[in-house]
């Protein structure tokens, strides 16, 4: 009987190794399918930026959207906050040059993200200077179009 629950147990013991290498490797492909979106992101931010096109801007929140569901805000490195950064000053500035009243929304919510994610990263500079450009994008918004509201705190 002392046997059997030897043998028993060492069979849980490969199975509860093979559960924890299974629970690691999940973990990793977790993390850089999380780094891909990141990428990607990015990719689409600077070909907005270089074409004028926005079309490449939607496939870069989708893709920041992914890597918030596979980063928690605890792990949040600091590459994703520069690439909300980099969606919000494109996003800007398209909706400054184009007069696009949806890319300066978008900019006014990519900057309360990126403040938001500052913060949680505890860089007072990055979360300062990204208030002044929400600041900057809000009061354009307000500008161009004197009906949307732009109330709101960063």
């Amino acid at each position: 009987m002392l046997c059997d629950f030897n043998a028993e147990l060492k069979g849980y013991g490969v199975a509860g190794r093979k559960k924890l290498d299974l629970k690691r490797e999940h973990r990793k492909s977790t993390r850089q399918l999380a780094v891909l979106n990141r990428d990607l992101a990015a990719k689409m931010i600077l070909l907005a930026s270089q074409t004028g096109d926005t079309s490449p801007l939607i496939q870069a929140v989708d893709a920041l959207q992914k890597a918030d569901e596979l980063f928690s805000t605890e792990s949040t490195p600091r590459e994703l906050v520069e690439i909300r950064q980099a969606l919000a000053e494109t996003l800007h500035m398209l909706g400054k040059t184009q007069d696009d009243v949806e890319a300066l929304e978008k900019s006014i919510e990519s900057y309360r993200s990126a403040i938001t994610l500052a913060s949680l990263l505890g860089d007072d500079k990055m979360r300062n200077d990204l208030k002044k450009n929400y600041a900057k994008a809000r009061d354009l918004l307000a500008k161009k179009s004197p009906n949307v509201s732009v109330l709101g705190a960063a």
